[in-house]
């Protein structure tokens, strides 16, 4: 297939995707359920969503078959490095597995348990999933993991977990080698495709960085120095220099008053962590949505609508969460806004 043939291809792909995705209008409906209604417009979907004795996990795995089906026919058209970033990205969800699975060996949870607690990507995975549930403890898992395509990961989780048996330590470790990849494969990427992924990428890493910042300094207590080794070093407005001097400060609003001016003209008004999350949130949303108008025959294009389609999921299965335990719709929304993508970690 010809490159123009290629992004037209991925261009009309994108766009048919991009118009099936939910309006505001479209979410609320969701707070006052009824039968027959059209949320999505895929009818098993629709049903699923209209009936409070669902179990919820059964909402989250047709989403995310949903979302597989949309990103195996983005990639048909791909090669060489969009098409590594997008299944590169995608496989976040088995990193989300992995994390699952460290968390059972620590727990003694049974395989079988952790097993129904997984993704399943089908023919994506390259994760050595039934492996891995069958080692005996978290040593054994590591080791088994450094033979396989995610060995830097187990490596850098190995190296922290000798240091620190804490779970939140190896989930850092696990997520900082997995961005450390993205920012890799965004930089492979050919001069023009780079050029317009580069706002998205700034904005996304970002997000990743001061909220990692603020959770390890703040929520787990850690040091500046321990702060600093779990975040991602780029190029982008929070460099590795900013970095560096944040993770010094000891309170919320001393440190936002640093941030570079883009951050702080969005955050100087938050009065906490949450709100913190609910404007990073919303400025990356606005951005893929710009992505998404403005970026035609562009990996970015895809990449934008792929990061809306998970925020669309989360934001699905959190008003569906909250609407069963009776909160104000209010409260519902802004969770709705608030809860992270699938790895948005």
């Amino acid at each position: 297939m010809s490159t123009v043939a290629k992004y037209a291809y991925l261009n009309a792909r994108v766009s048919v995707f991009a118009s099936r995705l939910l309006s505001s209008q479209q979410l609320q409906n969701l707070l006052q359920p009824s039968v027959g209604q059209k949320y999505t417009g895929i009818e098993t979907l629709d049903n699923l969503l209209s009936n409070d004795k669902v179990d919820l996990s059964l909402i989250e795995q047709s989403l995310f078959l949903h979302l597989l089906h949309d990103v195996k026919a983005l990639l048909r058209p791909l090669s060489g490095e969009e098409k590594a970033l997008l299944l590169y990205w995608m496989r976040k969800c088995e990193v989300t597995n992995l994390k699952t699975i460290v968390r059972g060996k620590l727990s003694h949870t049974a395989s079988e348990i952790v097993s129904e607690r997984l993704i399943e990507l089908g023919d994506l995975s390259i994760l050595p999933t039934e492996k891995l549930l069958r080692t005996e403890d978290i040593n054994e898992l590591l080791r088994n993991l450094e033979n396989s395509h995610y060995g830097h990961i187990a490596r850098q989780a190995r190296r922290v977990y000798e240091q620190n048996h804490h779970l939140h330590a190896i989930d850092a470790a696990i997520d900082k080698q997995f961005l450390t990849g993205l920012h890799q494969h965004i930089n492979a990427l050919p001069s023009t495709q780079y050029k317009q992924l580069r706002p998205l990428a700034n904005i996304l890493f970002d997000r990743f960085n001061l909220l990692w910042l603020l959770r390890y300094r703040f929520a787990y207590h850690l040091s500046p120095a321990e702060t600093f080794y779990l975040l991602v070093s780029t190029p982008y407005s929070l460099s590795r220099e900013y970095l560096l001097r944040l993770v010094e400060f000891s309170s919320l609003q001393e440190l936002l008053s640093q941030l570079p001016k883009p951050l702080y003209a969005l955050l100087a008004n938050v009065k906490d962590i949450f709100e913190v999350e609910y404007a990073l949130n919303m400025r990356l949303q606005q951005i893929a949505y710009q992505t998404l108008k403005f970026q035609n025959f562009s990996i970015a294009k895809a990449f934008a609508y792929l990061l809306l389609r998970e925020f669309e999921m989360r934001q699905i299965l959190a008003i569906v969460k909250g609407r069963r335990l009776g909160l104000k719709p209010e409260i519902i929304l802004r969770a709705a806004h608030t809860d992270s993508f699938i790895l948005m970690i």
